[in-house]
């Protein structure tokens, strides 16, 4: 699989609510950056248990969260998607940032994310 394959199959796997086999597609020393300070995601979380953790916060801060890529632009191991994301009260486009490992997984993800659109729509 090539990199913008193996973003394509953890949209999908995401999208089906298939955690488990979502992180199979994630390296064991994922890098993520959430940009900012005030979004309870934001930071730079290493490691796929740190990963995952900011990723269980999205039921609970959104209802109905969803996210789905648009278009991919993909050059050697990295890949660079236009998302829809919308959840109650929200409907917006993201931008979101990988790269695919050697060995086929994710080892970075940086999330360009409507924050405003975000907070707006947040679990009061």
């Amino acid at each position: 699989m090539d990199a913008k394959e193996v973003v394509k199959k953890g949209y999908e796997l995401f999208g089906k609510g298939e955690m488990e086999a979502f992180m199979d597609t994630v390296h064991d020393d994922i890098t993520f950056i959430y940009p900012g300070d005030k979004h309870p995601m934001s930071g730079t979380h290493k490691g796929k248990e740190a990963y995952m953790k900011a990723l269980m916060q999205v039921p609970q801060l959104w209802s109905n969260f969803s996210v789905t890529p648009d278009m991919m632009i993909s050059e050697g191991n990295k890949v660079f998607v236009k998302v829809t994301a919308k959840a109650d009260g929200m409907d917006t486009i993201f931008g979101h940032y990988f790269e695919v490992g050697d060995d086929g997984k994710l080892t970075m993800f940086i999330a360009f994310d409507d924050t405003l659109s975000m907070f707006n729509a947040m679990k009061k």
